[in-house]
């Protein structure tokens, strides 16, 4: 059996608010409830030593309900954004011993010892929670609303489920949509790609905030279409997007705000770079809420360069922490940064959650397919030009016998940024030159970044009012100095490069 499903989380438990809210909205809209059903569910995951179902990315579960028992194995499949597409097994049991050999034999990986694992079944965490389910009709398709309210445990921890699940039973997917959006649109939630069983998992071997690096170029042939490479860069840019959100609120790790920024910004290109050839009304209205959206994360610039000047791994640590006033300083800007802005809330605000159901219903609809024509053509006929008009864009903005001061370069930020991002997206199609090419103009975005840290602490020892104010002055002017030489140096090295396309 396959199932197709959208999953939200929320910040508590959601039942009221869903009866309260929700459900009005949903009768408005002429979305029929066929029925509710109120569960208590008790379930266990297992695994064997060797975690080969949690490497695997597969969940193994037995659920009791009432006196009645199931398991149920769930196959790592597709998830796109909050869009699950996967395989699941079920299995009625008689008590709640797990028992694998049950299942018919072509679901396990073709090296699994099926029997011996059996005897190796031991209980890795369990997911205790009561269940609201609603089975819904709209647009002529029904719809399973799971709304789960408990705790996921293990001996040593546990951490609050509240989750909301709309899985298609039959008909269109596009309804599961029309109803994301009114739930969005009533109630704070966010997009989850994060099972119970990874949750569990989670809990039973501590979670290590670390940034997911993305690829270093997107994965093309020169056989993808433009359609297939369009969708696999919004695809990418939504699991980064998704996996950072998630990293930030169980660390509060603001590294990972950087990551979510960095997504937007992917998206919104992805999105720019294809939508001449893709041009329909969905697109354009997503790229619409997306240029707004990114601007709304303007801030993250600020709160990095704070970041950076506050690391001890910082080229300007030493001298920094020589200076006490501006080191606090500086982290009362911090603080103030992420109480202005909290960005935990930002996650569950409408406008990000739209902006990824939107996303998500685009690659999955491909609407252009009723108003444009280019799509099936491979994504090579339209690389040369793209990248071409970005380069040429980026050599008027900063001719190579024009010097650049800090401000010109902060100018050609966003336009530099832009042009590597289409690079990435593209840059797979070209393997002989792409990195030799890339790597100057990547160590000036480095410089930027610097800069930008730079003309922050200039403004900060300005604004201070320290006794060491001339001195620091003095000590940041001759670093910008420094660096703007190097970034010259770096700049006319890049520009010397011949293009790769």
């Amino acid at each position: 059996m396959s199932e197709i499903e959208l999953k939200f989380v929320t910040q508590h438990d959601a039942h009221q608010a869903f009866k309260e809210r929700v459900l009005p909205l949903f009768e408005r809209h002429h979305v029929k409830v066929l029925s509710h059903e109120e569960l208590r569910l008790e379930n266990d995951y297992y695994d064997t030593e060797q975690q080969h179902f949690q490497q695997a990315k597969m969940g193994f579960r037995v659920r009791g309900n009432n006196g009645t028992y199931e398991q149920t194995l769930k196959t790592n499949g597709k998830v796109s954004g909050g869009l699950h597409q996967r395989a699941e097994y079920n299995i009625p049991l008689a008590n709640p011993s797990p028992d694998l050999t049950l299942f018919e034999s072509d679901v396990w990986p073709n090296d699994w010892q099926i029997q011996s694992m059996n005897s190796q079944l031991v209980s890795q965490f369990s997911t205790h929670f009561t269940r609201h389910a609603y089975v819904v009709e709209v647009n002529h398709s029904t719809v399973e609303v799971v709304l789960d309210c408990g705790e996921a445990a293990t001996t040593k921890a546990s951490s609050p489920i509240n989750e909301i699940e709309l899985e298609l039973q039959k008909g269109d997917i596009d309804s599961l949509f029309v109803l994301a959006a009114y739930i969005n649109n009533a109630m704070n939630v966010r997009l989850s790609d994060v099972s119970k069983a990874a949750q569990g998992y989670q809990l039973l071997h501590g979670l290590t905030a670390k940034i997911r690096p993305l690829p270093n170029f997107l994965a093309l042939s020169t056989e993808t279409t433009t359609e297939e490479a369009f969708c696999s860069a919004i695809q990418v840019a939504l699991a980064h997007w998704q996996h950072h959100e998630h990293m930030f609120i169980e660390s509060g790790s603001i590294k990972m705000l950087a990551e979510v920024a960095k997504s937007v910004r992917l998206l919104l290109q992805s999105v720019s770079l294809y939508l001449p050839v893709l041009q329909c009304p969905q697109l354009l209205s997503l790229h619409k809420r997306l240029t707004a959206y990114a601007q709304q994360w303007g801030w993250q610039d600020d709160l990095q360069s704070l970041r950076y000047l506050l690391s001890k791994k910082s080229l300007f640590h030493k001298t920094l922490s020589k200076h006490p006033a501006i080191v606090s300083y500086l982290q009362g800007r911090k603080a103030g940064l992420l109480h202005a802005h909290d960005p935990a809330r930002l996650f569950f605000d409408s406008p990000a959650t739209e902006i990824k159901l939107q996303a998500i219903d685009v690659i999955n609809a491909l609407p252009w397919r009723q108003e444009a024509t280019g799509y099936q053509l491979p994504v090579l006929d339209h690389a040369k030009g793209w990248l071409s008009q970005g380069w040429q864009t980026v050599q008027q903005s900063m001719p190579v016998n024009k010097p650049m001061a800090p401000a010109n370069y902060s100018a050609v930020e966003m336009l530099l940024r832009q042009t590597l991002w289409s690079g990435f997206l593209l840059g797979d199609l070209f393997v002989e030159e792409r990195g030799n090419f890339r790597a100057p103009w990547l160590d000036l975005l480095t410089g930027i970044d610097e800069l930008n840290a730079l003309l922050m602490l200039k403004r900060a020892v300005q604004d201070a009012e320290l006794e060491s104010q001339a001195e620091l002055s003095k000590w940041t002017s001759e670093k910008l100095s420094t660096l703007i030489k190097v970034m010259e140096r770096t700049r006319a090295v890049a520009m010397q490069k011949d293009i790769y396309w």
